[in-house]
């Protein structure tokens, strides 16, 4: 506690004593994010714990800081590059798995897992800053990390946590952000349970990512314009009282909840192999398109079953206002190739997988009602009167 000495009394008498100043109770530690400048251009075999700690000795580091450094940098030392030609091949070998496809106009965009865990677009393949050819990431980021901060050790004669950066989008969120791919001599997750809330509530469920939200906060001050690769975070309270890898922080195995988007885990369901996956585009697609898909993905049969006994089409016009009357309301008809008991047995088999199939494409953006009707070889079979019919698609 300090206090000042109280006002001199007036001409009016004395003055009112003056309560002693508290000083405030403390708080968090303030939060430094420093630019790491004058590194230049990193080449192919260059000793980058020497250029890093260079570049860092103005900044004055110090035990508890972390410093924040583009994976990017670090593959440039390492070479790995690959031809812009071999690009698609690099993201395929890359690929622990597939995840998801999306076409962008006349790209193809492969989100992948990579072997330290992440699931990233491209397997983190970039050409952006990467003036002799596209960049792979390292294998093993939190060995990387380890050795860089080994060698920083040796020329700063100090210990930081070293992080290794790199940008990637989130589930349910738009824009990228930057995140953690490998870390050494970091507290990466810190276990909040067991912990009280302002309110004196016990917190039961917060693991905090520490070492994502370091590397967001250094991405402020670095980024691909700026030409500034790393970035030294001071004031993270307890960032260095730990050592977690990145590995953990990637949801893996039985883990993951979400290991295929919507689409592809119904067509892994109905028994599409990955190369039958049909590849689904980024931007809105119209009803007909994803109708289309539909029909495509319930007639492959299984691995190692024939063929379906039956075909499918869409009968009607789905391009005017289905909320009105129309000669013909749109619905799917499947047809036996013949009348003999297997080919009706396909024609159902086939009419309850389209009925799934549709159910997929309207998981995203729900289609117009469409029944799926068996007509039987020399019947025929009348169009629905409208979209509310039983046997409308469910």
């Amino acid at each position: 506690m300090s206090t000042v000495p109280p006002p001199a009394a007036s001409a009016h008498g004395p003055a009112d004593p003056v309560p002693p100043v508290v000083d405030p109770p403390a708080g968090p530690r303030a939060l430094s994010v420093l630019p790491v400048t004058g590194l230049g251009e990193v080449k192919e075999g260059a000793d980058l714990p020497a250029l890093l700690a260079e570049a860092l000795a103005p900044l004055a580091p110090q035990a508890g800081d972390v410093l924040c450094v583009s994976t990017k940098i670090v593959s440039k030392a390492l070479g790995l590059r690959v031809a812009p030609e071999d690009r698609d091949a690099a993201v395929e070998r890359a690929a622990v798995r597939t995840v998801a496809r999306r076409l962008h106009t006349r790209v193809v965009t492969s989100v992948v897992q990579i072997p330290s865990g992440p699931v990233m677009a491209a397997a983190g393949v970039d050409s952006s800053n990467a003036p002799d050819g596209p960049l792979l990431l390292p294998e093993d980021p939190d060995a990387c990390a380890e050795e860089l901060r080994a060698g920083l050790a040796e020329h700063l004669g100090v210990d930081l946590g070293v992080v290794l950066t790199d940008t990637s989008s989130r589930i349910w969120r738009v824009g990228v952000t930057d995140i953690a791919l490998g870390a050494a001599g970091v507290a990466s997750l810190q276990d909040l349970r067991g912990a009280t809330d302002a309110d004196g509530k016990t917190l039961s469920v917060t693991v905090r990512n520490l070492a994502d939200e370091l590397a967001a906060a250094a991405d402020l001050v670095k980024g691909k314009a700026s030409g500034v690769p790393a970035a030294l975070v001071r004031g993270a309270e307890g960032a260095t009282d730990g050592d977690v890898p990145a590995r953990e922080l990637s949801r893996t195995g039985t883990d993951d909840w979400f290991r295929r988007p919507s689409l592809e885990s119904v067509w892994v369901a109905l028994g599409l192999t990955p190369a039958q996956e049909p590849i689904a585009r980024m931007s809105p697609e119209p009803a007909q398109e994803r109708i289309a898909r539909a029909l495509e993905v319930a007639a492959l049969p299984r691995p190692g079953a024939s063929p379906f006994a039956a075909a499918a089409r869409l009968a009607g016009d789905l391009s005017g206002d289905l909320s009105g009357d129309l000669p013909e309301p749109p619905h799917i008809v499947v047809e036996p190739a013949d009348d003999g008991p297997q080919a009706l047995v396909d024609a159902a088999t086939l009419a309850e997988r389209i009925r799934t199939a549709l159910g997929a494409e309207s998981l995203g953006e729900p289609l117009p009602a469409l029944p799926v009707r068996i007509s039987r070889p020399g019947r025929a079979t009348p169009a629905p009167q409208n979209p509310s019919d039983e046997e409308e698609n469910r």
